[in-house]
């Protein structure tokens, strides 16, 4: 067993997944998204900071150097993801826009009330730290390997994005469009994360 298994691998990865299981709690519960990432996120990072105490500095060092990758090939993906996205839309003419949830995301973490640029800049942020941070899950857990374990990730991405979001968006009048540019987005993100990770980390996988 490497020293990174030893040190529960999956349970640090999975510390990388709080933004998403806090928009979850926030649909399923109607719980603030804002109150979700705080709580989660600060029971998280104490978890983590408690794990990264116990590693040795090569090992920490190492993690950090596949964490800042991840995050660098979350950004790429992130932006397939959308480019595709926009331009199925332009290109098919679709009732649906693709960007809509942003400003949904931005009131859901900053209130009602905030002004429209604001809500959706916060908004496109915490889109992208999703983005960012399932990325970095996956080249934690799957750096390395072949490059359509990304496709199979970004697609359970996708199956929970079709169970939350028609609901919460009340789109069921699009539900066509809605599942042709969703399920072309992913594919397109999780094929750029998996090419990518399988390029950056081919000689040195962690687990």
């Amino acid at each position: 067993m490497n020293t990174y298994q030893m040190l529960r691998a999956p349970a640090v990865a999975a510390a990388t997944l709080v933004s998403g299981a806090a928009l979850a709690l926030s649909i399923l519960f109607k719980v603030p998204l804002g109150l979700a990432l705080i709580t989660l996120g600060g029971a998280v990072g104490l978890a983590v900071a408690f794990e990264l105490s116990r590693m040795s500095s090569p090992v920490r060092a190492r993690l950090r150097s596949r964490v800042m990758a991840g995050a660098l090939a979350g950004i790429f993906s992130t932006a397939a993801y959308d480019g595709i996205r926009w331009l199925l839309v332009k290109l098919g003419s679709l009732n649906y826009s693709p960007f809509e949830a942003f400003p949904l995301f931005g009131y859901a973490i900053v209130g009602g009330g905030a002004p429209p640029a604001i809500a959706l800049t916060v908004g496109t942020i915490y889109h992208y730290l999703n983005g960012i941070t399932f990325a970095i899950f996956y080249c934690l857990l799957f750096g390395g390997r072949w490059w359509v374990l990304g496709v199979l990730w970004a697609l359970v991405l996708e199956a929970l994005m079709f169970t939350l979001y028609p609901g919460w968006l009340d789109i069921e009048a699009v539900m066509k469009e809605f599942t042709l540019v969703s399920v072309t987005g992913h594919l397109a993100y999780g094929s750029t994360l998996g090419m990518l990770s399988q390029r950056w980390f081919r000689a040195s996988p962690l687990v």
